[in-house]
């Protein structure tokens, strides 16, 4: 368990080297993972606390459940083409506004992008091809090598369905929360995990039923690893 008196110690004292040494350019960090895996709850505590203790943090809004027009539903390679070029535009925002920011935080990313699109491939919605193409794109060194970290939540699809429906009135399935779909979500992340693991600085974060977490642990640990980003950056 992380101390919580010496994670806000320790963020005084990267707070005082930026302000000493501004960085040339923001830390990015990418949280990525399946739906209900926690990774939202983590976000949200985590800017929450940097923002408090005096860092400045570019944080947009996820775009896939938030900003992706509507329109744009029923074609999973449409949304998913405006889903990754949202993320890099706030990319491309923390890097020519780079006095704005000290830490960059990506809700569904590069990586998570590249997740998706293998997903498309794997369930026939776009060629082996066209899958290949998008990839190399959104994992140009470019910008691929501006994320400093990604933080991959994952929990099993029984402990994600679980978590959906805990409170609901009903427990009819949909188009993502459902087994069958979140079962070939976690195959996705696996299969880009062994092909781009050495390309991102991946630290996975397993929250399923058998791991004894809280969202507080979980968020304090991950606000440690970024702290320790500024001091590698520095």
């Amino acid at each position: 368990m992380t101390d919580l008196a010496a994670l806000r110690e320790k963020a005084s004292a990267v707070l005082d080297r930026l302000k000493a040494e501004p960085m040339a350019r923001p830390v990015f960090v990418e949280f990525s993972g399946t739906p209900k895996s926690g990774k939202s709850t983590c976000i949200d505590i985590v800017s929450h606390f940097f923002r408090r203790v005096g860092f400045k943090v570019l944080a947009p809004t996820e775009g896939a459940s938030k900003r992706t027009p509507y329109f744009l539903r029923d074609d999973l390679a449409a949304f998913n083409t405006w889903s990754a070029s949202y993320a890099l535009t706030h990319i491309l925002e923390g890097l020519y506004q780079a006095d704005a920011y000290d830490l960059a935080i990506l809700d569904r990313g590069l990586f998570d992008a590249l997740v998706w699109f293998q997903l498309l491939e794997n369930t026939e919605q776009i060629s082996a091809g066209e899958r290949s193409i998008i990839q190399s794109f959104i994992a140009l060194e470019r910008w691929r090598s501006v994320i400093d970290a990604v933080f991959l939540f994952t929990a099993d699809s029984a402990t994600s369905m679980e978590r959906e429906n805990a409170d609901k009135l009903i427990a009819e399935p949909g188009r993502a929360m459902n087994p069958e779909f979140l079962d070939s979500l976690n195959q996705a992340y696996s299969e880009v995990r062994k092909q781009y693991g050495q390309e991102f600085r991946i630290t996975d974060i397993d929250t399923g039923a058998a791991q004894n977490t809280t969202a507080q642990s979980t968020a304090a640990q991950v606000a440690d690893s970024i702290l320790d980003l500024f001091r590698t950056r520095s």
